[in-house]
C-alpha cells in the first residue's frame, strides 16, 4: 500500500513538474551547433533519468567486484573448515588411549 501511494506522489510531482516547465529551450554546441526547441522539463527528466542509469552502472560495477570477493571468500572459508575437520580427526585417532585403570594398581614387577 506505502508502495502505491510513493508511486502516486511520483506521478503527480512528475506531472506538475511538466507543467511549471513547459518554456521552450535550444541547446547551443560547439561549431555553431544547435538542437530544434524543446520544453525544458524534457531536458531535466532526461538529465535525471541519465544520471541514474550511470549512478546504477557505477553500482552495479563494484557490486560485480564485491561478489567475486565474497565467492573467493567462501572458498577459502571451506577449504579452511575442510582443513580444521581433518585435523581435529588426526587428533583424536594420534592420542594414545588412556591405561586402564586396573594396570595403574599393580605393582610393577
Amino acid at each position: 500500500m506505502i508502495k502505491i501511494l510513493i508511486a502516486a506522489l511520483f506521478i503527480i510531482l512528475a506531472a506538475t513538474f511538466s507543467t511549471l516547465n513547459r518554456e521552450e529551450v535550444t541547446l547551443r554546441y560547439f561549431f555553431g551547433w544547435s538542437t530544434p526547441p524543446f520544453p525544458l522539463f524534457l531536458f531535466l527528466l532526461a538529465s535525471l533519468v541519465a544520471g541514474m542509469v550511470l549512478g546504477f552502472m557505477v553500482d552495479w560495477g563494484e557490486r560485480w567486484k564485491l561478489r567475486g570477493i565474497a565467492r573467493e571468500l567462501r572458498g577459502r572459508e571451506k577449504k579452511l573448515r575442510e582443513e580444521i575437520e581433518t585435523l581435529s580427526a588426526q587428533e583424536t585417532y594420534s592420542e594414545t588411549p588412556p591405561a586402564p585403570p586396573e594396570a595403574s594398581k599393580t605393582p610393577p614387577a
